[in-house]
């Protein structure tokens, strides 16, 4: 076998070609030697550090573990592969099926446009960003979403036409923030009828805002029983058992409300909460993971109330009782004058 020893061979010309070896033959590179651009091309390097670049169809990179692109997919082809550089890539299976498949398909859910990095359906996902950087998602080479070196999660741009959604430190709270005074709606509430309700700010306050179109309601009638149904219900003072400093507040009990304006209360008297199946659960056949399965017997339900629902029950009750004052003091103006 003879031994050629060089730094450079060039080509006489660009139509020159070089060959090395024969067909079955193997080409081998020392360790961190990179692959230039080809068709075609199977570079073994048995040393740790595995680099291949290039375009086209078949390029392989062969060893312990199989890195092939074809010009449209890179696939790591074995059980267990390993591959990692000084930069620190890491693949490293947990599964036998783990695969790192960036294609124009979608193959992990079967449907749509885009690119999938997909694992074995056992195995987790981590995304780990050391050290004191922020982590960032681009749309349209705008950033979209970003995560702090202290946890903190922010959704959008701080702009005029784009709220920003974020969560600012370690207390329990999220802040929608634009940079503009003028009304800017936050959140938009949306279901299969259309816009159903919005949150939206302006110089110095917050509106929340329900759907309330004439062009949305039917069967429109004036409330005649105001006072009356409002002498149903029954204002209390309570304080909540979980608030440990006893505060008493004003409010409704809300099954005793729910008989006068029904559309108030959520929920039912004496609910109990609903367990679902789990992936872990016995699943009979006609049921699947997230079906209802039972109610607790120990959690409950709570029902809940919208105050804000009482106050056309409680304007008509106040219009019916203007209506009957200013008769009485019509009735006494005239006695008094005759």
């Amino acid at each position: 076998m003879s031994t050629i020893e060089t730094n450079t061979v060039k080509p006489i010309s660009g139509s020159s070609t070089l060959t090395l070896g024969e067909s079955g033959d193997t080409v081998s590179l020392g360790a961190g030697v990179t692959a230039g651009t080809g068709l075609g091309t199977t570079i073994n390097n048995n040393a740790d550090n595995r680099v291949i670049t290039g375009s086209g169809t078949a390029n392989t990179l062969e060893g312990e573990s199989t890195l092939t692109y074809d010009g449209s997919d890179l696939s790591v082809g074995i059980a267990t592969p390993t591959f990692s550089n000084g930069n620190g890539l890491h693949l490293n299976s947990v599964s036998d099926n783990l695969r790192l498949h960036l294609t124009n398909t979608v193959t992990g859910t079967g449907s749509g446009d885009g690119a999938d990095i997909a694992i074995g359906s056992d195995s987790a996902l981590n995304i780990i960003q050391k050290e004191n950087a922020i982590m960032r998602f681009y749309t349209n080479s705008i950033s979209g979403m970003e995560l702090d070196s202290t946890q903190r999660l922010s959704f959008g741009a701080d702009a005029v036409s784009t709220p920003r959604l974020h969560y600012p430190n370690n207390d329990p709270q999220f802040v929608t923030k634009v940079g503009s005074t003028s009304s800017r709606t936050a959140f938009l509430f949306n279901n299969p009828n259309g816009t159903v309700g919005d949150i939206a700010t302006s110089g110095s306050s917050t509106s929340y805002n329900t759907s309330s179109d004439y062009r949305l309601k039917e069967n429109v009638s004036d409330i005649l029983d105001g006072i009356d149904r409002v002498k149903q219900l029954q204002p209390k003072r309570f304080n909540f058992i979980a608030d440990e400093t006893d505060t008493l507040v004003d409010g409704f009990i809300a099954h005793e409300v729910s008989g006068v304006v029904p559309e108030a209360i959520s929920g039912d008297k004496d609910g109990m909460a609903k367990i679902y199946y789990q992936e872990d659960d016995e699943i009979p056949e006609d049921k699947k993971v997230g079906d209802f399965k039972e109610y607790s017997t120990t959690e409950i339900q709570p029902q809940s109330i919208d105050q804000s629902k009482l106050v056309p029950l409680l304007t008509s009750a106040l219009q019916e009782a203007i209506t009957k004052i200013e008769t009485l003091e019509a009735k006494v103006a005239a006695l008094e004058s005759a």
